[in-house]
């Protein structure tokens, strides 16, 4: 068999291979978040016949002689360019104008420092909805992973505004604002997942305090049935690292005061402590429901731009669940792709860094890590960089729709005809090369 056969056989292969990528994206004109491939071919090794020469005192030099022995793929790359809009009508369905993935994973996720980030799924593709536990998920069942609403650990319903001629006006003002806030953003990276609804205020449980006006005993409602309660802030030290780790409020005891203990009594708002929140959330009553703690019923569930997941309680009060995380990976075109929407940033892909969108929450690290200056004896901690979430300002979310498939049809159509021609033109080189053969064998009758 000559050589010439050889090549063809390698460039048939080749070319297959392209048809076989060309297929897939075709396949895929109507995918949402689909991102096309593209096949480029390579040279296949060289045999040579005669090495160069530079040439010496009297002759000249003359170039290496080399036979070529086909192509073989070259690279199958992804171009994850972001794409068109697609209105879909759905609240909750979204889409990254700009660059960068949605993270998704399962429901028991515990992220503390982007060293976990990579565990999770990447994604561009937006089709998310409220699963029966309270969760945002997208269509698979992965949920979506952000930074959650908690209880203000600081807050004061009591706390008044300062004045402008205060001595240090500003801090005062700083201070003021913190804890005039019942809620916060939590920088810990967990599954997103609706507020759980208040029980009902009792005395048992802290609802119902009493205090004494002019010697009568009057009684005062904390909080009302139903109302939505979020996740408190506890401390966590892991490996020499303080975090303040999300925790969800229990369903039966008795509420305790900020700063205080159980036989303090809880003002007005929902505020926590480290032992647990100022409100008791209510136990599941239905048995047919998969929820252990009864989810605040939200209504008008929409994604804005800067990530936010909002929705409106029984109760007309407007909540931000959380705010979408999105992943910022050092070589998008390296990603590895899963199965369905999802990738990896695995070899080829760098690193992964988290960022929030809207400046939410600008110079804050992962796991709300305490960061102290040094002092006296006290050496400062200052977190890993790789965990400060970055304030992406290029990137928003459009709901309302989702990404559209990369598929140029036109440009796969056009790459389709080169391919079946380059492909035939390999099949007459076999032809031409047996039909040689066959003289060959032919010469002696």
């Amino acid at each position: 068999m000559t050589g010439a056969m050889y090549a063809a056989i390698g460039g048939l292969k080749s070319h297959m291979s392209k048809l076989n990528v060309i297929g897939n994206n075709i396949a895929n004109v109507n995918t949402y978040a689909f991102k096309a491939g593209r096949m480029t071919f390579q040279e296949s090794i060289y045999a040579t016949s005669r090495a160069g020469s530079n040439g010496g005192v009297t002759a000249g030099g003359n170039n290496p002689s080399q036979i070529g022995y086909g192509c073989s793929v070259g690279s199958i790359d992804l171009n994850m360019s972001p794409s068109t809009y697609a209105p879909t009508g759905i609240d909750l369905d979204c889409m990254l104008q700009g660059e960068g993935f949605f993270l998704v994973g399962d429901k028991d996720g515990n992220i503390l420092g982007n060293d976990g980030v990579k565990q999770l799924n990447l994604t561009r593709w937006g089709s998310f909805w409220q699963d029966p536990e309270g969760y945002i998920c997208d269509r698979y069942g992965q949920v979506v992973y952000g930074f959650a609403t908690v209880q203000n650990p600081d807050y004061d319903p009591t706390v008044t505004k300062p004045n402008e001629g205060d001595a240090d006006y500003e801090e005062k003002l700083a201070a003021w604002e913190l804890a005039s806030k019942k809620t916060i953003v939590s920088t810990q990276l967990v599954p997103l997942r609706v507020p759980l609804s208040a029980a009902e205020p009792t005395k048992e449980n802290g609802g119902i305090t009493t205090t004494q006006v002019d010697g009568k005993d009057v009684e005062s409602v904390q909080w009302t049935k139903g109302e939505p309660v979020y996740p408190y802030l506890t401390e966590q030290v892991v490996d020499g690292k303080t975090y303040m780790t999300n925790n969800y409020p229990p369903t039966s005891g008795k509420a305790v005061a900020p700063g205080g203990g159980n036989n303090q009594q809880p003002p007005a708002g929902g505020a926590a402590t480290d032992e647990g929140s100022s409100i008791i959330a209510a136990p599941n009553t239905d048995p047919t429901s998969i929820s252990k703690e009864m989810i605040c019923q939200l209504k008008e569930m929409q994604i804005d731009k800067n990530g936010a997941i909002i929705g409106v309680a029984s109760n007309g009060d407007t909540v931000v669940v959380g705010y979408v995380a999105v992943a910022n990976v050092d070589s998008p075109d390296g990603v590895t792709h899963m199965d369905g929407p999802y990738y990896k940033a695995m070899g080829g892909a760098g690193g992964v860094r988290v960022s929030a969108l809207g400046g939410v929450l600008e110079g804050k690290y992962l796991g709300n890590q305490v960061v102290k200056e040094a002092n006296g004896n006290d050496p400062a901690v200052v977190p890993d960089p790789a965990d400060a979430i970055v304030n992406e300002k290029s990137v928003e979310i459009r709901n309302g729709g989702l990404e559209a498939s990369s598929t140029d049809v036109a440009t796969e159509f056009s790459e389709m005809i080169t391919t079946q021609r380059g492909y035939q033109a390999n099949t007459r080189i076999i032809t031409v090369t047996d039909s040689m053969l066959e003289e060959l064998v032919n010469m002696k009758r």
